[in-house]
């Protein structure tokens, strides 16, 4: 059994590959006592795996991290990252700027679809990015997520009502909130879509487009041309370790 975790900067998603995948827990990504905090939910798992892999964007908790995962299930964690993983062909101005994310999302990308593919992947940014045909990372788009644009403008203009992050019946809203929920909502909606276009112009071809996230479950059936796959990252991890790409 394979244990992979997607540490995100909101999430963390707990996925063990065992011939089938199980998604084992989904909780708010801990960064204060982190050690104590991942510790407990580890052993809460109960499980046995052979080998744990690790995509992290907290650096900070990173260390925390691999002592819990060491002192419960007696492995050296598999972090990942642009120096740890072998034969991935990435082609920025500086390679070592990637994300351990990126990394993780483009190989499970790549294990069940055709290239050249973009990825929409929708967490606290929204990030689109850009897989060739020769299955190399060629970069691709960052802008804020939907939980930083809300917090955002709630910081600047708080006397606007809290509405729940859900789609609206309408593209036009008739009252503050579902004009808020439209905005928010069908505006992410927009953006990927658009951007996509955008990107597949300048490539010059059409692509397999995906969307993931934790916040693409509020918007896949709402948004047009993109595969919904929810556990990409974790799914990437699996394909790292099966292909043995960690170096």
């Amino acid at each position: 059994m394979i244990l992979t975790i997607d540490i995100g900067n909101s999430n963390t998603v707990f996925v063990s590959y065992n011939g089938h995948k199980n998604i084992n827990e989904r909780v708010v990504t801990g960064k204060e006592l982190a050690y104590e905090y991942y510790k407990l939910i580890l052993k809460d798992l109960n499980i046995k795996p052979e080998a744990v892999i690790v995509s992290c964007v907290v650096p900070r908790i990173q260390e925390d991290v691999r002592r819990a995962i060491f002192d419960v299930c007696g492995l050296e964690a598999l972090f990942i990252n642009s120096t740890t993983v072998k034969d991935f062909d990435i082609r920025l101005d500086n390679p070592m700027d990637i994300g351990a994310d990126f990394i993780a999302t483009a190989m499970g990308a790549m294990g069940k679809y055709d290239c050249p593919i973009i990825i929409a992947d929708i967490g606290s940014a929204t990030k689109l990015t850009y897989v060739n045909n020769e299955g190399a990372f060629c970069g691709g788009i960052i802008i804020p997520g939907i939980g930083t644009s809300v917090e955002a403008m709630y910081s600047y203009i708080p006397h606007l009502p809290q509405v729940p992050l859900e789609i609206p019946s309408k593209v036009i809203g008739t009252g503050t909130i579902d004009a808020i929920q439209s905005g928010i909502m069908y505006g992410i909606i927009a953006q990927i879509e658009g951007l996509a276009r955008k990107m597949e112009q300048e490539i010059g071809q059409e692509c397999v487009k995906l969307l993931t996230g934790g916040y693409a479950s509020l918007i896949h059936e709402h948004t047009e041309g993109f595969i919904y796959e929810p556990d990409l990252l974790n799914d990437g991890l699996n394909e790292i370790y099966k292909r043995g790409m960690i170096v």
